[in-house]
């Protein structure tokens, strides 16, 4: 991002931080300062907080010490796989055990805790006013929820542009929409993240679709026409495209293209006019119902999700945070900050809705669209 990009959230940083000083929002300052402290006793009592953390796990714990100098509280947390940490937990329901108080993990892990019936609505739990602003959040009128009841929260949200060129080949703008793929110049020089397995180039495939930014008819197009070279090798198709051999690449992660950002190879994210998908990570959390230490467990979620929570989690993942008032200095790389203008939306692969219902068709039509092309 340019200088006056950064100066733009700089500057709305500071002037929404300065409105919620001056206006207060959500209740009362007496009625939640009494809330707080209330909570905070309770929370000192029972002693710690036991958080089942996914791939954000180890940042937690890192933060331990911390948390307890600051709250005088522990953080017990118990670092696995998302599916791991699900079997853990039906295996504990299915004993009568009540062991966590916070999950925090990817969408298909924590819908799937949700599903097994082992969280409760989380809104309820959030007392700070820094938290419950909405403006303080880029959902601006809303607080950033995954699902209608309000029982997963994400703090996590930054783009995902899901095509990429190796500049030295492909000048930038000259692709400005998915359609200029189709075009005769990229015959041949596009590869692709197999769309036929979970992974992302599914995710890509099926939220474009999902979200009515394309349609079958434009996949059907590309593969008849453009001899796209599909690889379930993300490392693969990101040395591909930074030695040039395929100059447009499409649903290659950014963790496999991170190091040749970093060497700093010829590569470069596309923005395109019909707006990119936002990826929550693994930043998504709910509370456990029957939660063993109830207000310690409110006492983390409102730290985590606080202005000093957030800097903290974006500092640990260079992921950009959901907050809208802290810098964006540290984000993994320009092109993962949010920016003014550009259009969003949800990805496929954390709409509740569509896990439950339309996962396995959108497959099988992307088995049906690229299985005769990817060569298995």
């Amino acid at each position: 991002m340019n200088k006056s990009g950064r100066r733009y959230y700089m500057v709305m940083a500071l002037a929404v931080s300065v409105a919620v000083a001056l206006m207060g929002y959500g209740k009362a300052e007496a009625q939640w300062e009494a809330e707080w402290q209330k909570t905070l006793e309770a929370g000192k009592k029972e002693g710690k907080v036991v958080v089942y953390g996914a791939s954000f796990g180890p940042a937690v714990r890192d933060q331990a010490p911390i948390f307890k100098k600051k709250f005088g509280i522990d953080l017990d947390v118990t670092v696995g796989r998302g599916s791991e940490l699900g079997q853990k937990l039906r295996t504990e329901k299915a004993a009568g055990m009540h062991l966590a108080d916070v999950m925090i993990a990817g969408g298909n892990s924590v819908l799937g805790y949700k599903k097994i019936g082992v969280t409760e609505p989380l809104e309820n739990k959030l007392i700070l006013p820094e938290v419950t602003n909405p403006k303080l959040w880029y959902t601006l009128d809303t607080l950033p929820w995954l699902d209608d009841d309000k029982h997963i929260f994400y703090f996590f949200a930054y783009p995902n542009r899901d095509i990429t060129i190796n500049t030295e080949h492909v000048k930038p703008g000259e692709i400005q929409s998915w359609q200029d793929l189709l075009k005769p110049g990229y015959k041949g020089k596009i590869a692709w993240s197999d769309p036929t397995i979970p992974g992302s180039g599914f995710n890509g495939f099926s939220t474009n679709i999902m979200n009515k930014v394309l349609d079958e008819n434009f996949y059907r197009k590309m593969v008849a026409t453009q001899e796209i070279a599909f690889s379930r090798n993300l490392r693969q198709l990101a040395e591909w495209l930074a030695k040039g051999k395929y100059p447009v690449s499409v649903s290659v992660p950014g963790g496999p293209l991170s190091r040749f950002f970093d060497a700093g190879a010829p590569i470069a994210y596309v923005p395109v006019k019909e707006g990119s998908y936002l990826s929550y990570d693994a930043g998504l959390v709910s509370i456990a119902a029957q939660a063993p230490h109830p207000n310690a467990a409110k006492v983390f979620l409102n730290w985590l999700f606080s202005r000093e929570g957030q800097e903290f989690s974006q500092r640990a993942t260079k992921y950009m945070s959901a907050r809208n008032d802290i810098p964006t200095e540290g984000v993994v790389n320009s092109n993962s900050i949010r920016v003014p203008g550009e259009k969003y939306f949800g990805s496929a692969n954390t709409s509740e809705k569509w896990l439950a219902e339309e996962e396995k068709k959108y497959l099988a039509l992307a088995k049906e669209i690229f299985g005769p092309f990817t060569g298995r």
